[in-house]
C-alpha cells in the first residue's frame, strides 16, 4: 500500500471517528432544543392570544388554561381521551401556581408557562405540540449531521491536498530520484516545495548528496575499468610466461631430439665429402641427409605450430588438439619411459575458439602429468576428447601419485605449486583454467593420492 494511499485511508479514519463521537452524543443527549423556533414562537402566540385557535395552528394540538384564582380551567373539547389528558394537565398546572412556579418550561410534548402576574386573566397555560413539531425537530437533528457529515468530507479532502502538496510530492519526487541514483545514472534535481521549511532543506540536502554520489560513482568505475584493464593486462604477462616456461621446458628435449639427426647428418656429409663412394652408397647417404633434415623440419614446425599468435575464433578438431600436445610432449615422456596414448575416433568438431590455446592447455596438463608420475617408474597418460551433451571434453588422465582435497583445491590458484624450487611456478592449471574461461567452458579435477588425477576441459559447441 503506498504511503499517499496510507495518509489518505488515516485522515478519514481520524475525521470518521470525531463524526461517529458526535453522533453518538447528540443521541444520547438528545436534541438540543425539543422543537423548532417556529414551534415555540406559534406556542407563545397562542399562550397570549386566548382568541388564537389551535385548530388554525400549525404545531399546536390543544391549549390549556388556568385562571387567576386558580380554581377554574379551559379544557379543550374532543375524544375523551384528549379531554382526560388535558385535565391531568390543568391539575398539574393549579399545583405549579400553588407552589409559586414561574417562567417556561418546554419539552417534545409541550410547553408550560407559568406567568408572574396573571395575564389577560390567565395564571398557566399548557400548549401541547403535534406530532409535526416533533418531525420538524428531528428534521433540523438531520440537517446538522448532514451538514457535519459534509464539512468531515471537505476537511478529509482539504488535509489530504495540503499534505499531498507540501508532504506527498515532495517525498515521491526524492523516491524517484533516490532509483534514478540506485540505477547509476545522472540524478535530475528534485525543486522544493518554495517555502523554505523543513522539506526544502531535506530536497536540498538530497540534491546535494545525490551529486556528490554520483561524481564519486563516475570516479569509482573509472579506478575499477583501470584496475581490471591492469589486472587483464597482467593476466597476459602471467599467461605468455607460463607459455614461455612450458617451452623452456620443452626446449632441452627439443634440442636433444634435434641434436640426434644433426649427427647424422654430419657424418653422412663428412663421408660424402671424402669421396670414393659407389653411387649406391652415395646415393643412401644423401638419403640420410634428406631424412634428417625432413626430421629437424618437423621439430621445427611444432615448435612454430606453438607459438603464440593473435588468431579469430575458428573451428576447433579437439582430436587434433590431443594429437599436437601429445607430438609436443612425446619426447620428454620418452625418455621418462612414459607411454602417451591418444584416444580420440575420428574428428572431434563443434568448438569454436583458439586452437593453439587449446594445445597449450592440453599441453600442461600432460606436463603435469609427467612430473606427477615418479622417476623410474613406468605410467600412462591418456588423451581423449568426445562430445557429450552439447559440450566437448578433452580429458587428460595419468596413474601418477594423484593429489590430496586441500592441493586438489587450490591448484588453480596462480603461483601455487606442490614441486621443488626450479622445478615448477604455480602457472600451469592457472593458466589452463584461463583458456577454459576464455572458450566459455570450466575445469574439473578428479583426483585422490595414490589413484592418478583426471582433468577435464567442458567447452561449450559453436561458442564464438
Amino acid at each position: 500500500m503506498s504511503l499517499r494511499l496510507r495518509i489518505l485511508l488515516l485522515i478519514a479514519a481520524v475525521n470518521a471517528t470525531v463524526l461517529v463521537l458526535a453522533v453518538g452524543a447528540s443521541l444520547v443527549a438528545g436534541p438540543a432544543e425539543p422543537v423548532t423556533a417556529g414551534a415555540l414562537a406559534e406556542a407563545f402566540r397562542v399562550a397570549e392570544d386566548r382568541s388564537f385557535s389551535p385548530a388554525a395552528c400549525r404545531y399546536a394540538r390543544f391549549v390549556v388554561r388556568v385562571f387567576a384564582t386558580g380554581e377554574e380551567a379551559e379544557v379543550p373539547a374532543g375524544p375523551p381521551a384528549v379531554r382526560k389528558e388535558a385535565a391531568a394537565i390543568a391539575v398539574r398546572l393549579a399545583a405549579g401556581i400553588a407552589e409559586g412556579a414561574r417562567g417556561v418550561q418546554v419539552d417534545a410534548e409541550g410547553m408550560t408557562l407559568h406567568f408572574a402576574a396573571p395575564t389577560a386573566g390567565t395564571r398557566a397555560v399548557y400548549v401541547a405540540f403535534n406530532d409535526r413539531a416533533r418531525r420538524d425537530a428531528h428534521a433540523n437533528l438531520r440537517s446538522v449531521f448532514l451538514y457535519l457529515f459534509a464539512g468531515t468530507v471537505l476537511l478529509v479532502t482539504v488535509t489530504y491536498l495540503i499534505l499531498s502538496r507540501v508532504v506527498l510530492r515532495p517525498i515521491e519526487a526524492l523516491a524517484r530520484a533516490a532509483g534514478t541514483v540506485a540505477r547509476g545514472q545522472a540524478p535530475v534535481p528534485v525543486a522544493g516545495t518554495g517555502h523554505g521549511d523543513e522539506m526544502d532543506r531535506l530536497v536540498e540536502s538530497f540534491n546535494h548528496m545525490a551529486g556528490e554520489v554520483h561524481e564519486y560513482q563516475g570516479h569509482l568505475e573509472q579506478r575499477v575499468l583501470d584496475a581490471l584493464a591492469r589486472a587483464k593486462a597482467a593476466e597476459g604477462h602471467l599467461f605468455v610466461a607460463q607459455r614461455l616456461a612450458a617451452t623452456g621446458t620443452l626446449a632441452a628435449g627439443i634440442a636433444h631430439e634435434i641434436n640426434n639427426p644433426l649427427g647424422g647428418i654430419a657424418n653422412a656429409v663428412l663421408r660424402l665429402r671424402e669421396g670414393g663412394l659407389s653411387p649406391a652408397k652415395s646415393e643412401e647417404y644423401f638419403r640420410i641427409v634428406l631424412d634428417g633434415l625432413d626430421r629437424i623440419a618437423k621439430i621445427v614446425q611444432r615448435v612454430l605450430d606453438f607459438t603464440p599468435r593473435e588468431t579469430d575464433p575458428m573451428p576447433v578438431d579437439c582430436a587434433e588438439v590431443c594429437r599436437r600436445a601429445a607430438d609436443l610432449a612425446l619426447h620428454r615422456a620418452e625418455l621418462r619411459g612414459i607411454r602417451l596414448e591418444v584416444k580420440a575416433e575420428g574428428a572431434v568438431r563443434g568448438v569454436v575458439g583458439d586452437p593453439q590455446e587449446l594445445i597449450q592447455a592440453v599441453l600442461n596438463l600432460v606436463l603435469n602429468g609427467i612430473d606427477a608420475i615418479p622417476e623410474k617408474a613406468p605410467g600412462t597418460i591418456v588423451l581423449s576428447a568426445w562430445v557429450e551433451r552439447g559440450l566437448a571434453i578433452l580429458e587428460v588422465a595419468d596413474d601418477g601419485t594423484g593429489m590430496d582435497e586441500e592441493t586438489r583445491r587450490r591448484c588453480v590458484d596462480m603461483f601455487y605449486t606442490t614441486k621443488p624450487a626450479g622445478k615448477g611456478y604455480g602457472l600451469g592449471l592457472a593458466a589452463v583454467q584461463h583458456i577454459a574461461t576464455d572458450h566459455g567452458g570450466e575445469l574439473e579435477i578428479d583426483s585422490e593420492p595414490g589413484k592418478g588425477t583426471r582433468v577435464r576441459l567442458r567447452i561449450p559447441l559453436g561458442r564464438p
